[in-house]
């Protein structure tokens, strides 16, 4: 197994974050400001920034609304205190990327109508439709900005298998270029992913800002302390390996199960995974769980609107995923005072894991995460390191941060207005 140092990407000379400029929160005369973009309200960490960045901006002072392809999702609870435009009503019969396609002139035409003067596009699974429907609209007076949620794909591993694997990371790697080209600025969640963005996506200067994910610290550590009734975080049970995510192939879940049966066989042990997914892949890996022996010891806990008690009263929290933008739920592990074993995948957790509070191990490596996840159960725990490394990532950095950006995106779209006007 690799060390946590030897993992961690050497620092590069090519790029410098910017910083984003502290301006003045004044309100411009447009009806609709800030536009926050995402597909529906499901739960997820991009949903949940989402939330935050328009909440953010409304007490900026900026009139912002949330936008919303399909109002549906375990969050639809939590939009409130935001005005939600929604843009296809109803709950979608088709996939995501093929109901974005299909419902792109909605979305083209609420531009039109609305022009708010900044559109931001929240996740990387709307760029390429909201720059779609940004130059479809026809409206020239709404700044697109995309906020790049997640590792480019030229950055990450292979998404598919087989002799069209080529040609699709192809694509995909000519889309990203492509859509953060038609952009008038990228913010990324982490200093590695705006590295990537600069050297591979050809984004550079003023169009480029970075905004480190945030956690609300305080509130998680209250969280962490509501009771959790669930027999194996009884006193006296085998310790508990958690980890929390959509069941998804990003998250590669099988890799974890595959490390955990390994380190299972050494000493008790249970795994616990939070977070829904396709009945699908839930199917796979409690399937993969039963071939390996531990299907007693692996529980798939689906959707816990708090997560963070489990979390706390796990031994070790564990995070497999083959990409990332920025990790909240590694963040989230360490204001839970847990540590975490994590795969030093693009983008973002090497510079947020320190040795004090986790370990680094290459990703799809089965065999160096078990390794890892057996000695961090033997070494001591040092909760207030973790706790101390969480208040680096604050939340309220993060969302000042957005507001700071947003009134500046105004403010020009407002100078460009009066230029255009003049001319």
């Amino acid at each position: 197994m690799q060390s946590a140092r030897a993992l961690r990407r050497a620092p590069t000379d090519t790029w410098k974050p910017l910083r984003v400029p502290d301006a003045p929160m004044r309100r411009s005369t447009a009806a609709v400001q800030a536009a926050i973009l995402v597909y529906d309200l499901r739960a997820s960490g991009v949903v949940r920034n989402a939330l935050r960045i328009a909440a953010a901006a409304a007490a900026s002072g900026l009139a912002a609304e949330l936008w919303v392809v399909r109002r549906t999702g375990a969050f639809a609870a939590e939009a409130g205190g935001v005005p939600v435009r929604v843009i296809a009503e109803g709950a979608a019969r088709l996939s995501r990327v093929a109901d974005s396609a299909l419902t792109l002139p909605a979305l083209a035409a609420a531009i039109r109508r609305v022009r708010p003067a900044v559109l931001l596009s929240s996740g990387n699974h709307m760029h390429a439709f909201a720059c779609a429907a940004h130059r479809l609209s026809g409206v020239s007076g709404t700044r697109l900005v995309g906020r790049a949620s997640n590792a480019l794909a030229a950055a990450t591993p292979p998404k598919r298998a087989g002799l069209a694997a080529g040609p699709i990371r192809r694509s995909a790697v000519a889309l990203e270029r492509a859509q953060f080209g038609m952009m008038d600025g990228v913010i990324a969640v982490s200093r590695e992913l705006a590295d990537d963005l600069n050297r591979r996506a050809g984004v550079s200067g003023a169009r480029l800002a970075v905004i480190p994910n945030g956690v609300d610290v305080d509130a998680i550590g209250r969280d962490a302390k509501a009771p959790v009734d669930h027999p194996w975080f009884a006193d006296g049970t085998p310790p508990v390996v958690i980890a929390v995510g959509r069941l998804s192939p990003q998250k590669d879940f099988g890799t974890l199960i595959r490390a955990f049966a390994a380190a299972r066989r050494a000493r008790p042990l249970r795994l616990v995974i939070l977070g829904d997914g396709p009945a699908s892949e839930r199917a796979r890996l409690t399937a993969l769980a039963e071939t390996l022996g531990v299907g007693t010891d692996l529980w798939l806990g689906g959707y816990q609107a708090n997560p963070h008690a489990f979390v706390a009263r796990a031994r070790l929290s564990a995070l497999s995923s083959r990409w990332e933008g920025a990790s909240n739920v590694l963040i989230e592990a360490f204001a839970c005072g847990t540590p975490v074993v994590a795969t030093a995948c693009p983008t973002g957790v090497r510079e947020v894991l320190t040795e004090a509070c986790g370990t680094l191990v290459p990703v799809g490596d089965d065999a160096a995460m078990a390794a890892a996840l057996l000695a961090r159960l033997d070494a001591p725990r040092d909760a207030a390191a973790c706790r101390a490394r969480a208040a680096d990532f604050s939340l309220r950095a993060m969302t000042d941060g957005y507001a700071r950006y947003l009134h500046a995106m105004v403010r020009e779209t407002a100078r460009e207005t009066v230029r255009e006007t003049v001319r």
